[in-house]
């Protein structure tokens, strides 16, 4: 039964998850045919980085707040939930009213430090968005405190498909304020995360946690441990985003164009990682959290394995695929309006590069929400300020061999150095993770992976000559076609390795799929 329920419960943050990143993606379509690569598409990408990212950790499922939401409150009784939450409410909205009253003002030099060779024009346009957005900073760490609570009452759905309230501002102030006005994003976007909490509000008052009352108990012992987790998670998630600013910064020294590339194959990234990390790790938090205790060590030595391996053999064979297809892939969701052929081959290589870390993406996030389960909050923070200095030396670098796709593939070589310091961190904490074996299971993964990625590349590229007609409707032809053959070829190779421990983590999965099958 709890197996059944797990499934059921990432099934529904799944389907909420997709129909949001589908929006989502919508927007970003209607983006890039407005505004493409030009300037004020630049503007905006530099403006964005710093509100955006309040909004997607701060105010995101699996973010810092939300995780020490859950973490706080999952142990109380309800009675003291709604008294705990206009406490942590009103802290949250004096702490982060700060940071934004010093976005607004510090946005000149923080436009000029991340955008320093960028021409004077994207510089006031991106100083100006940045000012408009600056309340995000207020309305990010509330939102992610009300999608923490309503998990803890087991709420899943409204947390994973609030996000389209924003998307659709965006989409709405576009096709009837734009007008070649980039300003009207940034208002987009802000109307949005407007929405996002405000939507939360009736829910939580029906619910009993909590109200807009404010409360001024800072020194009660929940209050204080919710600093505690919240607090350097933020800050290593803060640190984190600094390498995004690292990439801009390198972005900004070369062509025109390349930060617009940046956000659009940020958002075909982080569709799918958004989606499997909401299917993967959501229903996994709650499982670290029960089994902290010494005497489960073995039990969560069992989950953490399960749970990167369920990860290797999703994303994997999804890497490749992407790495394979991603020229056509962009080239059928951008390339219209003033999204240029040239625009899609930048975009192409951006994407590769970020591709080729999905699986230490969703591994790191994974393995810094044990640590939070563990008590564990300053490690990750840690690791993040090495991480920093790892990713200006290799922006440096690889932009100097690979051109604008160095700057994704600098960020992917990061999130591999974090994976494996929080696996000898972990290993050093648990005494012993149990992994015998694990690493030729891994080895195999990935030579199935190459061989679906291989093979649908082959495949594209055979149709391409067959049938050398372009367009949108023949891409998403030859894309479909070329993706059933990669994942044939990685079930094909599944079914001859026959690994017991993979076909056990598969066969939950395959027997829902066969049952639904029979049903239709």
């Amino acid at each position: 039964m709890a197996k059944n329920s797990s499934f059921r419960l990432a099934g529904i943050i799944g389907s909420a998850t997709i129909l949001s990143k589908v929006v989502a993606l919508l927007r970003d379509q209607i983006i890039a045919y407005s505004f493409g690569t030009t300037a004020g598409a630049d503007a905006f990408n530099y403006a964005y980085k710093l509100p955006g990212f309040m909004l997607t950790l701060l105010g995101g499922v699996n973010g810092p707040f939300y995780s020490a939401v859950v973490s706080v409150i999952g142990r109380r009784k309800s009675q003291r939930v709604a008294p705990l939450m206009e406490t942590l409410n009103t802290l949250t909205t004096v702490v982060m009213g700060v940071v934004a009253v010093g976005l607004w003002f510090g946005a000149p030099l923080l436009i000029g430090l991340v955008a320093n060779k960028a021409s004077l024009e994207i510089q006031q346009m991106a100083i100006a968005q940045l000012r408009i957005m600056a309340p995000m900073a207020v309305l990010s760490g509330l939102i992610g405190l009300g999608f923490g609570v309503l998990t803890t009452a087991n709420k899943f759905a409204l947390p994973s498909l609030s996000p389209i309230l924003s998307s659709l501002a965006v989409i709405f102030a576009v096709l009837f304020f734009g007008h070649q006005d980039a300003n009207i994003l940034a208002w987009g976007v802000l109307i949005g995360a407007l929405l996002q909490w405000l939507v939360q509000l009736p829910l939580q008052a029906k619910l009993g946690l909590g109200s807009l009352r404010l409360r001024w108990g800072w020194r009660n012992k929940a209050v204080k441990e919710f600093v505690s987790i919240s607090a350097p998670a933020a800050g290593s998630s803060l640190l984190s985003n600094l390498n995004v600013y690292t990439d801009l910064f390198f972005a900004s020294q070369l062509r025109s164009g390349v930060p617009s590339a940046l956000g659009y194959a940020n958002l075909l990234v982080q569709a799918p990682i958004g989606i499997l990390s909401n299917i993967l790790l959501i229903p996994a938090l709650p499982a670290f959290s029960r089994l902290a205790n010494p005497k489960d060590w073995p039990e969560l030595r069992i989950k953490i394995r399960e749970t990167i391996l369920t990860v290797c053999i999703i994303v994997l064979p999804l890497s490749a695929l992407t790495v394979a297809l991603a020229v056509p892939v962009v080239s059928a969701i951008y390339e219209r309006g003033r999204f240029t052929p040239a625009d899609s081959l930048m975009t192409a290589q951006v994407f590769a590069g970020s591709a080729l870390g999905m699986v230490f993406y969703l591994s790191r996030d994974m393995l810094i929400r044990v640590f939070y389960a563990l008590g564990e909050a300053k490690l990750p923070l840690r690791i993040s300020l090495i991480g920093i200095g790892v990713n200006l030396a290799l922006d440096w670098t690889f932009i100097q061999f690979f051109g604008p796709a160095g700057l994704t593939l600098s960020t992917s070589g990061v999130s591999a150095l974090a994976c494996l310091l929080l696996i000898f961190a972990l290993h050093k904490r648990l005494g012993r993770l149990g992994w015998a074996g694990l690493g030729g299971t891994l080895f195999n993964l990935l030579i199935g992976a190459i061989l679906t990625g291989l093979s649908a590349w082959g495949a594209y590229n055979l149709l391409s000559v067959v049938w050398p007609i372009t367009g949108i409707f023949p891409i998403l032809l030859k894309l479909s076609a070329a993706s059933t053959v990669g994942i044939s070829v990685q079930v094909l190779w599944i079914l001859l390795w026959r690994n017991r421990e993979v076909g056990k983590l598969l066969s939950p999965l395959l027997r829902r799929i066969f049952r639904r099958g029979a049903k239709g």
